[in-house]
């Protein structure tokens, strides 16, 4: 199971420093993430796009995008990041609602977004290019799947979650459930109710003292002798 860096996970996201000292002009750093996102959301593949094409949408000069992005990855994953949410502050929630927290941005980052579009194009990538999808984990995933982790590593360590959790596993666990909903099954997450459900199941298998037994079938009733 793959765990995120230990660097920065933005650093690849953020916008890359000038060589040379020459100053940089935001605006143009802007136009040229969002020509990148319009021709990808235009139905471009990754093969299809190009440091030229993208040089000529934004209006800037081709050496201007290499100042910035080293190459097409670099180009890409920048732009699918700057759609991104900023993970929200978890200080001072109990567990089950840091977890239902992050667990519903997911939902409200990936449904009907222009992220949520073009990472579908993104996951068509995958058989030819995964290491542009371990890439988007690694940078675009990684502060997410990071305030998960902790969130988890504090439940271990206050004793209300079991000693033995695998937290990537359970990382996988909490993710897959709205991810398939919203991007392989396509369909909607009308409310938190959703998020809340998939956490509850969560916690009913991994709490280190569970209340009660929970639900299951029903006992069965023998005769007396």
């Amino acid at each position: 199971m793959r765990k995120p860096p230990h660097a920065d996970p933005s650093a690849t996201v953020r916008e890359r420093s000038p060589r040379g000292g020459r100053q940089r002009d935001p605006a143009a750093d802007r136009a040229i993430l969002e020509s990148t996102l319009a021709l990808l959301g235009e139905g471009r593949s990754f093969a299809d796009l190009s440091m030229d094409l993208v040089a000529q949408r934004a209006g800037v000069a081709r050496a201007t995008v290499y100042r910035r992005w080293r190459n097409k990855e670099e180009l890409v994953l920048a732009a699918l990041g700057s759609l991104d949410l900023p993970v929200p502050s978890l200080d001072g929630l109990p567990l089950r609602e840091k977890l239902v927290t992050l667990v519903d941005q997911l939902r409200h980052r990936g449904q009907d977004t222009p992220l949520h579009r073009l990472i579908g194009g993104l996951l068509g990538e995958a058989v030819r290019r995964p290491q542009l999808v371990e890439r988007f984990e690694d940078t675009v995933l990684a502060a997410r799947r990071e305030a998960l982790t902790r969130a988890l590593r504090d439940g271990v360590d206050s004793g209300e979650l079991r000693p033995d959790l695998d937290l990537d596993d359970a990382v996988e666990i909490l993710v897959g459930p709205m991810a398939a909903r919203l991007i392989l099954r396509q369909r909607p997450v009308e409310s938190t109710a959703f998020a809340e459900t998939i956490v509850d199941f969560f916690l009913n298998g991994t709490r280190a003292d569970p209340a009660g037994p929970g639900p299951g079938p029903a006992p069965q009733h023998r005769p007396p002798p």
